[in-house]
């Protein structure tokens, strides 16, 4: 389980690992109890899948937790059981050539941890899912609660051929190409040996991964048929997805009601906002309980779903005919000369030598120099890293499915 639900989990049980806060929040809890935390996620995939099994941890300064030497089992109503090997710690995996989901079959999580104490989820049918007929673009706005309107892209999917479930849950991931707008055009040595250099780590690649938890409980008799559905909102103007080529690939999954129940909990929990910690965190549903200790709790859900994506690309062509705001870099070219204000900064003498050192400590790339009619050193000129290096926001390998359009 990824995303803010991990994170909610994280946030309620002061776990630490995925905890971000500008100023963190150290509640007291005098109930603490170590908790089984399991991630399980079994589709129909062609795939290897696999289990994390970790223990809440008390304090924020406390690593965390990874339960090793455990024994993990999927059983099918079949008679069917694929054992999951540690691969590393807590993290256990099956073989992708010899196990796979099948629509229809209910399977069953057991664990068996180190000690003997045994877990166990409850079976879970693999419904089947419909396809994703059609994912694309189209302009739209939003208004953020401070009455901001913000313009970009949404993402919608059109699915049609009903699959005969009525819960469903989305999750999507981002690639986008980007080029930074001022390449480093020079080396410099000093200030007596500034050479020209080929232009390097100009185009990278970047990605995300959805966090939100987009579910769906169907009108009955529609079967997972949807008509523009909207998947996700691309603020146009607040980054550089957009600048070049950008895609997207989204996952559809059938769900039970009770999965249902439990994505819909972690809403609630989110939307709580700086309320948090007036909702208990132990009411949170599970369908994993202790067979050696029933009064155990366990957080986490064992997830079974059959799935289907799709991917599709949007060019810089078609966001121009989409005709919304775009992202402007900031990236201001700073000028330094022997006589500029600046170098009242540095120590005297003031040389380019020093200047080139203190622009560079203060983490902004060398550019290019510039020279006067007489042919002698004039300015030197700076941007910010960001500006200059594509691969300190991103990599410079193209993902191995990358089409260029």
């Amino acid at each position: 389980m990824k995303g803010k639900y991990y994170k909610t989990l994280w946030i309620f049980l002061i776990t630490g690992s995925l905890l971000t806060c500008v100023e963190p929040y150290n509640p007291d809890l005098k109930d603490y109890q170590s908790l089984l935390v399991v991630e399980a996620l079994l589709t129909d995939e062609e795939a290897s899948y696999h289990v994390r099994l970790s223990r809440t941890i008390e304090s924020l300064n406390d690593p965390p937790e990874k339960i090793t030497g455990a024994t993990v089992t999927i059983k099918d109503n079949s008679g069917n059981t694929a054992l999951f090997i540690e691969t590393s710690d807590g993290l256990y995996k099956s073989d992708s050539t010899a196990f796979r989901g099948v629509p229809g079959r209910s399977y069953t999580l057991h664990i068996t941890a180190a000690d003997g104490t045994e877990y166990e989820s409850e079976p879970c049918t693999m419904e089947p899912v419909s396809e994703i007929d059609s994912l694309y673009f189209d302009k739209d706005r939003i208004t953020l609660d401070n009455g901001e309107v913000q313009e970009g892209v949404r993402v919608y999917i059109d699915s049609k051929e009903p699959a005969g479930n009525q819960y469903f849950r989305w999750s999507y991931k981002e690639w986008w190409e980007f080029s930074i707008p001022i390449p480093k055009d020079y080396e410099y040595v000093d200030q007596n040996n500034i050479y020209k250099i080929p232009l390097a780590n100009i185009t990278c690649w970047n990605n995300n991964v959805s966090e939100e938890i987009l579910i769906l409980s169907a009108e009955a008799g529609t079967g997972g048929s949807f008509v523009k559905k909207p998947v996700l909102f691309i603020p146009s103007d607040k980054s550089d997805r957009l600048l070049v080529q950008y895609c997207v690939e989204v996952t559809q999954y059938s769900i039970s009601a009770r999965e249902y129940e439990f994505w819909d909990h972690m809403i609630q929990i989110n939307d709580a906002g700086g309320d948090i910690f007036d909702k208990q965190p132990f009411p949170i549903v599970s369908n994993i309980s202790s067979l050696s200790r029933p009064e155990e709790k366990v957080l986490g859900y064992f997830q079974v779903s059959s799935v289907r994506k799709a991917r599709e690309y949007l060019t810089r062509r078609e966001v121009d005919l989409l005709d919304v705001d775009l992202y402007s870099y900031d990236c201001e070219v700073i000028y330094v000369g022997l006589g500029d204000p600046v170098t009242d900064y540095i120590p005297a003498p003031v040389t380019f030598d020093k200047i080139y050192d203190y622009f560079i400590s203060l983490n902004y790339t060398f550019v290019q120099p510039l020279y006067n009619e007489r042919g002698y050193l004039s300015q030197l000129l700076f941007v910010k890293n960001v500006c200059a290096d594509c691969t300190l926001t991103g990599s410079p390998d193209k993902p191995d499915f990358w089409i260029d359009l």
